[in-house]
């Protein structure tokens, strides 16, 4: 059983820094707790279908086998112009009460 619950927001754009890469490899090393990834703001862009993916794409193929919730902020999408089809397959979008939610139950929440 998950011993806290744990949500890593991608709040930075991904084009300059490694921050995204970092966000997800913390993420991965957080197996033994209830982990959410939720990629807010600029952060979307980094979730996009056609970003670079030569450095995160071994995390998407073992986040499934880790329980790992992916998740997408529906009014940063809507804003630049993206939708759900733009989106890597797995991370679902979502709106703001549900994003509330989510940092509502969280115990824990580290941002990039």
């Amino acid at each position: 059983m998950p011993e806290k619950n744990v949500i890593v927001l991608i709040k930075s754009r991904p084009f300059s820094t490694l921050n995204y890469y970092e966000a997800l490899r913390v993420a991965a090393g957080l197996w033994e707790h209830r982990t959410i990834i939720l990629w807010m703001g600029d952060g979307v862009y980094a979730a996009l279908k056609t970003a670079d993916g030569r450095l995160t794409e071994k995390f998407f193929i073992d986040f499934p086998d880790l329980d790992t919730e992916l998740y997408a902020e529906e009014d940063a999408l809507r804003e630049r112009g993206l939708n759900a089809s733009d989106i890597l397959p797995g991370i679902k979008v979502v709106n703001r009460d549900e994003i509330t939610e989510l940092l509502r139950e969280a115990d824990a929440s580290l941002v990039f």
